[in-house]
């Protein structure tokens, strides 16, 4: 049941599922070669998660990240990652330290490819909270589905400029300066947020 949740999961963060898509059973249990039963159960376990939702009339359909969710998202993040990234810079090993840097150095001419620049975002950013010491904020992170509202709907920013202000927090919390690595998250998603409202 795992890989067809998963398989599911996937589907809708490459929007070959888009929000507002009627869900048909029959058809998924095709492509992905399953038995109906472990669709149902994927997918009421994607119910749980907040990704699919139940329509009078309608049946099961993919929901679509409306724009007071994305805000909302921003939010959450804001307030999780700042807290987050100042833990990780008092605590974290100087191996995870190296590790963002290193996420960083195939970029340094600039990011060419936004798909690609997604996946390394969301692995720097996954690096400072897996590692702040705080377990929950993971587990937060990992319920509210925040990554993959942040995959479907993309960069509206300048790569260039993401990359740089991923730059500077890596020299803040090589420094392991919590109150500038704080305030430099706190501003990065706050831009990113700022972003949405124009």
């Amino acid at each position: 049941m795992g890989f067809t949740y998963q398989s599911i999961k996937n589907m809708i963060a490459s929007r070959e599922l888009l929000g507002g898509d009627k869900i048909v059973n029959a058809a998924l249990c095709e492509k992905l070669q399953v038995d109906i039963k472990i669709v149902k159960k994927a997918l009421k376990q994607l119910q749980g998660d907040g990704l699919v939702i139940a329509v009078p009339e309608e049946g099961l359909v993919i929901r679509n990240f409306s724009y007071h969710d994305i805000l909302d998202v921003f939010d959450c993040r804001i307030a999780l990652e700042t807290m987050a990234v100042k833990q990780f810079a008092l605590k974290a090993p100087q191996a995870k330290i190296d590790d963002l840097r290193n996420l960083l150095v195939p970029f340094e001419k600039g990011p060419l490819s936004a798909r690609v620049f997604q996946k390394i975002d969301f692995h720097f950013h996954d690096i400072i909270i897996a590692n702040c010491g705080n377990t929950f904020v993971y587990e937060l992170f990992d319920k509210g589905n925040f990554w993959l509202c942040m995959e479907i709907i993309g960069f509206k920013r300048p790569l260039k400029v993401i990359l740089q202000e991923h730059l500077n927090l890596v020299s803040a919390i090589h420094n392991r300066d919590a109150t500038k690595a704080g305030l430099l998250m706190q501003k990065h998603l706050e831009s990113s947020r700022e972003a949405f409202l124009v």
